[in-house]
């Protein structure tokens, strides 16, 4: 099998978009061969070379259309290069080009855009909805990250219910509770701590992580943290780290005079080490696809609070606490329970890590491939 994937996403920041093609091409880098698959990525100029700075996708082809230009890029620069690669399949997330000499799937992460257009800019949200439609009827196979996920395309579009199929996302090598072997431990604690201190961080803290956007409820969050804080509590400090996207301006203005500390946008590679610093993830996400980082943050041993809706249940099993993202009241009991019950923390650590354990990156790429191949010929 010859598959191309539309890597355009890539060197974007565009959060957990580009979290899941990252992942998605290290999981493909390490089951191509054996699975006796080709792998072509379409790229723009802003990923092109962070691609080529991969050693381990080396082997994988490589076709830049240039500076990434949404309208051009979407309405033809795809499908000039698909016609000089012909691959078998193409596989791109929310948008497909207009012509595809080839057979389609689409990866939709979720139907926020759909369910909630009240947290998206009145332009984005239109576009959004118009271009995943008509990708969603064109494709062959579309794939979704969750149950959850699946029951949206359903319910938004239930032409392509019977064509949908669930590719789970998978959780990084990179995310362990420990850097490194025992015998380097104090130099990965150093290590760790090298890069909290570059970040301007210190332990203890409570971390969220995410794009600063209105589906993450990060203002009911400070609300709960400072009810803790004013409680007498002995609250840590409390660090978002994450892109700031549109409408986020007075949130952030309210949670800097609140001592929230605002790193912005964190490279992949310095996430598992604030995870490991972090006293807690925080994740009360109004709505989601899937929800990666919870499980990351499980993988490196942290316990977690997520919300109890949309794919969060789904994602995060039995191994995190779960509190209605619309009450206060009940995220401010969460933290509590998270925080300060030293019993269940434990618990939570062990459940985290095995559940964690369940999802990797090859996991997600052999069945993006037994997905592929199982499709009969149109």
């Amino acid at each position: 099998m010859h598959l191309a994937l539309n890597a355009s996403e890539l060197g974007r920041l565009r959060g957990g978009n580009e979290s899941y093609l990252w992942g998605l091409l290290d999981g493909l880098a390490g089951v191509a061969q054996v699975e006796d698959v080709r792998v072509s990525l379409v790229t723009s100029g802003e990923g092109a070379g962070q691609v080529r700075a991969e050693p381990r996708l080396a082997a994988f082809g490589l076709h830049d259309a240039g500076t990434y230009r949404r309208l051009p890029f979407l309405l033809w620069q795809q499908t000039v290069l698909l016609r000089r690669i012909r691959p078998d399949w193409y596989v791109s997330t929310f948008f497909l080009p207009p012509a595809v000499p080839c057979r389609a799937a689409v990866l939709v992460h979720d139907l926020s855009f759909h369910a909630h257009p009240e947290y998206f800019p009145r332009a984005i949200g239109l576009y959004m909805r118009l271009l995943t439609g008509l990708a969603v009827r064109r494709a062959e196979v579309v794939l979704a990250l969750s149950e959850f996920t699946r029951d949206e395309i359903a319910r938004f579009y239930p032409a392509a219910a019977n064509k949908t199929e669930i590719l789970y996302p998978g959780v990084g090598r990179e995310f362990t509770a420990e850097a490194g072997p025992a015998a380097d431990a104090a130099a990965d604690a150093a290590a760790d701590a090298g890069v909290l201190a570059g970040l301007g961080l210190e332990q203890p803290y409570l971390l969220a992580v995410g794009n600063i956007h209105p589906r993450k409820n990060l203002a009911r969050l400070l609300a709960a943290w400072q009810r803790l804080r004013a409680a007498g509590r002995d609250v840590p400090s409390m660090v978002w780290v994450g892109q700031r996207r549109w409408e986020s301006g007075p949130l952030l203005d309210r949670a800097r005079a609140a001592g929230v500390c605002l790193p912005g946008f964190v490279a992949t590679e310095q996430l598992p080490a604030l995870y490991r610093g972090a006293e807690a993830l925080a994740y009360p996400s109004l709505y989601e696809g899937f929800g990666l980082p919870p499980l990351e943050a499980m993988a490196c041993g942290t316990p977690v609070l997520a919300a109890a809706t949309t794919s969060l249940p789904e994602a995060v099993g039995d191994a995190a606490v779960l509190a209605d993202p619309a009450s206060v009241e009940a995220l401010a009991e969460g933290l509590a329970r998270v925080l300060f019950d030293t019993g269940l923390r434990r618990d939570l650590r062990a459940r985290g890590l095995a559940r964690a354990a369940q999802f990797s990156w090859e996991r997600t790429a052999r069945h993006l491939i037994e997905i592929l191949g199982g499709c009969a010929q149109p």
